[in-house]
């Protein structure tokens, strides 16, 4: 890959250049010779020479047009450069149970978040970097300032763990903040569908748009005092609690009870 390449900051490109970090992440993923990745952005390609000797197949999406014939000349045969947005990218035609590897760009992280959510049938798990920040919100749990509709929306499709965080001065440029690694596994089939399930986020959404309230008075103007009040104390959660106070469970058993 050349040397005179630049980041674009308008894709949010940051290159990680830190070998000991690379070969954690790889370490991390738990690759096997069966397995077939599908790389987010590739970028100069470090991590996808380290990825493609140990699986059955790499495909790597890449949208910066500059990246694609030096990606191309540099790397085996056997890796699938695809240019193309990855959200705009058709996954359906990928064989079940994919392992998903990126380091996603901090302003397009929840779209990107949401198209592997809508394609989890597809992914068994799926490692990425991402801010620091970003992470604390994927993976917090009820009481904490990070936890929000985002964090239920999350754990609710995937099981997510931070695996490390990972120093701003690992990348270049160096970005602001620092990163951490995370892994998403996927839970293909959750335990509410359809309405119910459209009704929980819609729940969970209302709840946390207003969430110095109590949970009372954030979520009565959706489905009436009296039967909230009702279902709160059937389910044993206090009228004062606020929203970051219930935890997914909470929200999906008072989803139910609503829903009767």
């Amino acid at each position: 890959m050349k040397s005179s390449y630049r980041p674009k900051k308008y894709l949010g490109q940051n290159f990680l250049i830190d070998k000991r970090i690379q070969q954690k992440i790889i370490q991390a993923c738990e690759l096997r010779a069966e397995d077939t990745v599908l790389e987010i952005g590739p970028g100069q390609g470090v991590l996808t020479r380290l990825i493609a000797p140990q699986v059955k197949k790499l495909i790597c999406v890449e949208t910066d047009r500059d990246l694609i014939d030096p990606l191309r000349s540099s790397l085996s045969t056997t890796v699938e450069i695809v240019h193309a947005d990855f959200l705009k990218w058709d996954m359906s035609h990928l064989p079940d149970g994919i392992k998903v590897i990126g380091n996603i760009p901090y302003y397009i992280s929840t779209p990107i978040i949401e198209k592997l959510i809508e394609n989890r049938t597809k992914i068994s798990n799926a490692f990425l970097t991402v801010q620091l920040e970003f992470g604390q919100r994927l993976t917090a749990q009820s009481g904490g300032k990070d936890y929000g509709s985002l964090s239920c929306f999350a754990q609710y499709y995937a099981d997510i763990k931070m695996l490390f965080k990972i120093k701003n001065t690992c990348f270049k440029p160096a970005p602001k903040v620092d990163s951490c690694f995370l892994r998403m596994t996927m839970r293909p089939h959750p335990g509410a569908i359809g309405d119910i399930e459209k009704f929980l986020f819609k729940l969970i959404q209302t709840a946390f748009q207003q969430r110095r309230k109590t949970i009372v008075n954030s979520l009565k103007g959706l489905v009436g005092k009296e039967k909230l009040e009702e279902s709160l104390e059937i389910l044993g959660i206090k009228f004062n609690d606020r929203p970051e106070n219930l935890t997914l469970s909470n929200y999906i058993a008072l989803c139910k009870r609503l829903m009767l």
